[in-house]
């Protein structure tokens, strides 16, 4: 079957139809996935078998794959690919006040080297609800008045992992923390493909923006992530079984939605910084 993308009503995401775990991707058709991400932001590829190293070969044509700081939740097939879990009754799931990733963020944004994109696969879901929702960034950054636009050019902003998680995400060991300090990137930045300008800034990492006073700094922020998230630039992607679903991690933030009682067990990849932000901003 060849591929197809379909794209979805909304301010982002199409269907990729075609893809085949069984079977090797074609440079063809990986460029095809490749540029509707690029065109869509997110993509959703349904009815996949579970095959976790076509999986991680998948996710690595997109970049290098980067393990996960929270290296307890690494695949036992693939250290690349992590295990977020949440009532499964095994030593897999996690036990934080909130579900992983209810909160909205950009993966990696903590990190000197943020994530370009990453990649969620259903492997259990509940009956009802589990969500993720994600937000277009490009769109916030075009919509802003052309005063706030000035404002916040050539600002930046410092990252931390677990900032402002609300609960849902655990501590760090020492040596966790001792890897992760807290890192500086620009609150716009420049898609390195699509050479778009974009918001990036996240309320779960984002501690400061640096040039201004701690007051300033909250006060914008606050007005940054309210236009963010108004509901014409949201995406809400709702899960089927055997599912993946593709985010371009430099134009989006996401949040998964805590809502649900039910085992949900996905597999995620995370495609790591294949450009310098200094070079990109």
């Amino acid at each position: 079957m060849a591929i197809r993308i379909e794209a979805l009503d909304g301010p982002m995401g199409a269907l990729v139809h075609g893809l085949d775990s069984r079977k090797p991707l074609s440079d063809e058709d990986f460029n095809l996935v490749e540029q509707a991400m690029f065109d869509h932001i997110a993509i959703v590829i349904p009815e996949l078998e579970e095959n976790v190293p076509w999986l991680r070969d998948f996710g690595h044509r997109f970049g290098p794959l980067v393990p996960h700081i929270l290296d307890q939740y690494h695949h036992p097939e693939g250290y690349e690919v992590s295990i977020i879990a949440r009532n499964t009754g095994t030593n897999e799931s996690r036990d934080t006040a909130k579900p992983a990733g209810a909160f909205w963020h950009s993966d990696l944004s903590y990190e000197e080297n943020p994530s370009d994109a990453i990649f969620l696969y259903s492997t259990q879901i509940p009956g009802k609800g589990g969500d993720t929702l994600a937000a277009n960034m490009y769109l916030a950054y075009d919509s802003l008045p052309e005063k706030t636009k000035q404002r916040i050019e050539g600002l930046t902003a410092t990252h931390r992992f677990g900032w402002n998680t609300g609960g849902a995400t655990p501590k760090l060991t020492q040596k966790q923390r001792e890897t992760h300090p807290d890192v500086v990137h620009p609150v716009v930045r420049t898609h390195a493909r699509t050479r778009r300008k974009l918001l990036f800034v996240n309320p779960g990492y984002v501690m400061k923006i640096n040039e201004v006073s701690q007051a300033e700094s909250d006060d914008l922020l606050e007005e940054l992530y309210a236009h963010a998230l108004k509901p014409e630039f949201q995406f809400r992607h709702q899960w089927g079984l055997n599912m993946m679903l593709g985010l371009d991690n430099r134009a989006s933030m996401h949040a998964a939605v805590d809502d649900y009682s039910q085992p949900r067990r996905m597999l995620r990849m995370i495609i790591g910084c294949t450009e310098k932000l200094g070079e990109a901003a």
